[in-house]
């Protein structure tokens, strides 16, 4: 499966407006709460429960932040809002209108308290410095041709990368090297779900390896995998995450393709059904039968052997 069929809005990055000196950021979010309970008292209760999602937000590590900032293929930001009572739910609000997916939105209108929280974040952040001269906000949009997985066609996309003059951490694509270019075991213990692994014992420089974990952490896309959520990145073909130990203390990596990921939504391994629409073609049904097809006839081969 080439990179090249990968619509870019599923390689995350985060906007480097997003990031504040904790101290200043809490500041201008009670400053904003304060502003818009004067302004706006009906909102008193969502208020409450959008301040409790960015305590949430403030207080947690960038693997369990509830709200993150993702760059869509037309280059604008999505906010996506892991839900609360149900973590393997995650809704869209879209900065600038502030709709949301939610239920409590649909039925009654704007103002739920994900769309809330968002508004508050980003007019937070919005006084951010905006980078050097070389990107935006920490982001340089490259453009590219890529395969448009509705219609098939060749259309221009914006991959957002991070910029290494200013940002000072990594880029994708350095990323992405490293990463393939890592000793990669086999999960032999683990043949019902194939994936391999790499050891940060066998790695060159164990600092670059704790900022990898960071990378694929913050920059991942909540997946989850029998109840458990783990922030997986797609780089090139393959797909790449850690488990849920602190990051001094997390010792290998994963990763699989995306291929086997495909595969795995197809027949619901890990319980969690199709998650990365992008990986399939319309008609999943279709691709699910033709699946089982395969399977079938390979047990009869292997069965008449």
């Amino acid at each position: 499966m080439s990179e090249r069929s990968i619509p870019h809005d599923a390689r995350a990055s985060e906007p480097r407006h997003m990031r504040a000196a904790p101290e200043v950021l809490v500041e201008r979010i009670e400053a904003e709460i304060a502003r818009i309970r004067a302004a706006r008292p009906a909102l008193e209760s969502r208020l409450d429960r959008a301040g409790a999602l960015l305590v949430t937000q403030l207080s947690c590590s960038p693997l369990l932040r509830p709200i993150r900032a993702r760059i869509a293929a037309d280059g604008k930001c999505r906010f996506l809002v892991r839900s609360t009572r149900a973590p393997l739910i995650t809704y869209t609000v879209i900065p600038g209108t502030f709709e949301c997916s939610c239920p409590d939105a649909r039925r009654r209108g704007k103002g739920c308290k994900h769309s809330v929280a968002c508004y508050i974040l980003e007019r937070a952040t919005s006084a951010q410095q905006k980078g050097c001269s070389a990107c935006d906000r920490g982001l340089v949009f490259l453009g590219e041709e890529i395969v448009d997985p509705e219609s098939g066609e060749v259309v221009e996309a914006i991959n957002p990368v991070r910029c290494g003059r200013c940002s000072g951490s990594l880029t994708l694509g350095f990323a992405r090297r490293w990463l393939e270019s890592q000793r990669w075991h086999y999960a032999r213990s683990r043949p019902e779900n194939p994936h391999s692994y790499c050891l940060r014992r066998e790695t060159d420089d164990q600092e670059i390896f704790k900022q990898i974990v960071e990378f694929i952490r913050e920059y991942g896309s909540p997946y989850p995998w029998w109840g458990h959520v783990y922030d997986q990145l797609p780089l090139g073909e393959w797909c790449y995450w850690t488990m849920g130990d602190i990051i001094e203390n997390t010792t290998l990596i994963n990763r699989k393709s995306l291929e086997q990921v495909r595969i795995d939504e197809l027949r619901n391994t890990g319980g969690g059904g199709i998650q990365w629409r992008w990986l399939h073609g319309d008609d999943i049904e279709a691709a699910r039968a033709e699946l089982w097809r395969q399977e079938s006839t390979q047990d009869e081969l292997l069965g008449e052997g």
